[in-house]
């Protein structure tokens, strides 16, 4: 896991040339009116962040879908993505089936499995990414994909892959500190569930890293954002929680208003002496600081494992579920 985490900036890096030789020949009749993006777990988190990198410059909404069905409002202008690391997850595999009855045709992003041969049956567009890693070690592959899609279809243009090598790089130079930083913070906040606040515009990055935790480091923790923690959360700390331990993410771009908002919660947390730790985002832009995050957020996780003494690449009770359902035939 050490390795594989170390190597994500390279990862991006490679997937960005994945990206750039990708065929991809779909086209829309009309203008495309909306995107949903479905995906579970590791893989559908990419969708997560592509959308919250895009908020202000995409012209149509993006819907992340993490479920069976897809939403009734897709039809023929719809852009619909279909992401599956494995391209087993039933999931996706019955939304897959869904748009195969609706006649909707989809783009998909996989490393193979049922999803790929369903993409083939049906002549859909589909990016094939480096197999045989956990679905979790492999966001820069998945995401960066996402952005290529939308690119082919004139969504957005094609600055975000200076964007992207220039996060990995950002990644790079600052590695040695966050490993140092992130073993740091993993002994003070070991053993303990763990409360992940962040500004919405960040949210992605708090629930990359609350699954980071659940799967690398065998724990809870639980996220949400401002400002919407503040108008019902924030009536919850009315007194600390020795079992808890709160994560802030902050930011130097976050918007004034919620600047103010983080730093009264902060100020509500200290007077009840619920220990809190903030983790600040570095980088130039949205994605060197979404990046930087996340790829702080993935170390992090691996300290909190490693000095617990957990297998990071134990997860047998998923494995047992995803037998149990394949078990029963739908």
């Amino acid at each position: 896991m050490f390795d594989l985490i170390k190597n994500f900036p390279q990862q991006l890096l490679q997937a960005v040339e994945i990206g750039d030789k990708a065929v991809l020949t779909g086209k829309f009749e009309h203008p495309i009116t909306n995107v949903v993006i479905c995906g579970m777990g590791g893989s559908g988190i990419g969708g997560d962040v592509l959308a919250e990198l895009l908020r202000n410059e995409l012209s149509v909404p993006v819907t992340i879908n993490k479920g069976y069905s897809l939403p009734g409002f897709v039809n023929s202008t719809t852009l619909l993505i279909l992401s599956s690391y494995s391209g087993n997850t039933e999931e996706t595999l019955a939304c897959a089936r869904a748009a195969v009855k609706k006649k909707i045709p989809a783009t998909c992003v996989t490393s193979g499995g049922k999803l790929a041969e369903i993409a083939l049956k049906h002549n859909w567009d589909s990016i094939a990414i480096p197999s045989g890693f956990p679905p979790r070690c492999c966001l820069g592959y998945s995401v960066t994909q996402l952005f290529f899609i939308l690119c082919h279809h004139g969504l957005i243009n094609a600055d975000f892959k200076d964007s992207l090598i220039r996060s990995a790089s950002y990644m790079e130079l600052e590695q040695k500190k966050m490993l140092e930083e992130t073993e740091y913070l993993a002994a003070r906040i070991i053993k303990k569930p763990i409360i992940v606040y962040a500004e919405d515009k960040y949210q992605s990055v708090a629930l990359r890293f609350k699954q980071q935790v659940n799967e690398n480091a065998k724990s809870h923790c639980w996220t949400n954002v401002l400002p919407e923690l503040n108008h019902n959360e924030l009536v919850g700390w009315s007194k600390a929680n020795e079992h808890l331990v709160v994560l802030v993410f902050r930011s130097d771009d976050e918007n004034p208003r919620n600047t103010l908002r983080t730093n009264f919660t902060e100020n509500v947390l200290h007077k009840i002496s619920q220990p809190f730790y903030e983790i600040h985002a570095k980088g130039r832009d949205a994605y060197e600081k979404h990046f930087y995050l996340i790829h702080f957020g993935d170390w992090l996780s691996y300290h909190l494992c490693v000095m617990q003494g957990y297998d990071p690449f134990d997860i047998d009770v998923l494995i047992a579920l995803k037998e149990h359902m394949s078990s029963i035939s739908e």
